[in-house]
């Protein structure tokens, strides 16, 4: 499935038309960089402090990533803008949805129950 757009930019509505999942849990040996058009979940072992870097938010409105981090030890996961900004930082077994509104991108950082 290709596009995730959870927000209508004339009337400031959320709305959902596709979703991209990623079920799989990837297991870093290296930082890693999001794409447009990578999937909206995404389940990761970090295997060490890692940076994820977000797409450039121009590119990016209306974009929400739902992250989490599946470190089996006390391992973060540094979201960051493309400027190299901390957005949020997910530790061990917390999520991180990061959303964009073509300028800026937030976070928010829940624990695992």
């Amino acid at each position: 499935m290709a596009g995730y757009n959870i927000r209508d930019s004339k009337s400031k509505n959320l709305r959902m038309t596709e979703t991209r999942l990623d079920n799989e849990t990837k297991t870093l040996s290296a930082n890693l960089t999001l794409t447009v058009d990578s999937p909206s979940m995404q389940h990761i072992d970090p295997n060490g402090a890692r940076d994820l870097t977000l797409p450039a938010e121009s590119d990016s409105d209306g974009l929400v990533f739902f992250i989490y981090n599946a470190a089996g030890g006390s391992e973060v996961i540094t979201i960051k803008d493309d400027g190299g900004s901390t957005v949020c930082t997910p530790g061990q077994n917390e999520s991180a949805i990061v959303f964009c509104d073509g300028t800026t991108w937030a976070g928010l950082v829940g624990a695992s129950s």
